[in-house]
């Protein structure tokens, strides 16, 4: 079973201003996903929009979780979004959604997809973390608060 820890690392975190759509997110999102995973952008950012259209990716409170699983993926990685001002998700709670966990997984661990996402959800529902996570402001100290969450977490 993958540890839900080892999805991220000091490359996990993007600052963003400005965004005007979840399209425009997902496009950007998309193209950081091929420079890390080498592979094509477009058809990455299509399998977003498919899983989109099933049904919103936020979980609430300013969060979203969305996720592809697709086959140029090499291995599970979840980039984690402060956006400056929060963008309109169409979320069941109407908030605008400022924190957003992009979840990669390649098509090898397709059976463990809602294992992952089930352990993201609960990491992610720690209100302290995402707050302290919002107070940030570059993806350093971002990176320093999340190490410092998995590690009382792992004790």
């Amino acid at each position: 079973m993958l540890n839900i820890f080892e999805l991220f690392d000091k490359d996990s975190f993007v600052f963003l201003d400005k965004i005007s759509s979840k399209k425009f997110l997902f496009e950007l999102l998309s193209d950081k996903a091929s420079m890390v995973f080498g592979s094509n952008s477009r058809s990455i950012f299509k399998d977003l929009i498919k899983r989109e259209k099933l049904g919103s990716t936020s979980i609430g409170k300013g969060i979203a979780i969305p996720h592809v699983v697709h086959d140029s993926i090499s291995q599970p990685k979840c980039i984690i979004t402060v956006i400056s001002s929060g963008i309109d998700y169409q979320g069941v709670d109407k908030i605008p959604v400022d924190i957003v966990f992009f979840l990669f997984l390649p098509t090898s661990i397709k059976s463990k997809e809602l294992q992952i996402l089930a352990s993201l959800s609960r990491l992610v529902r720690n209100l302290e973390l995402i707050n302290k996570l919002r107070g940030c402001k570059n993806p350093e100290s971002a990176f320093v608060i999340f190490s410092q969450f998995l590690e009382v977490q792992a004790a």
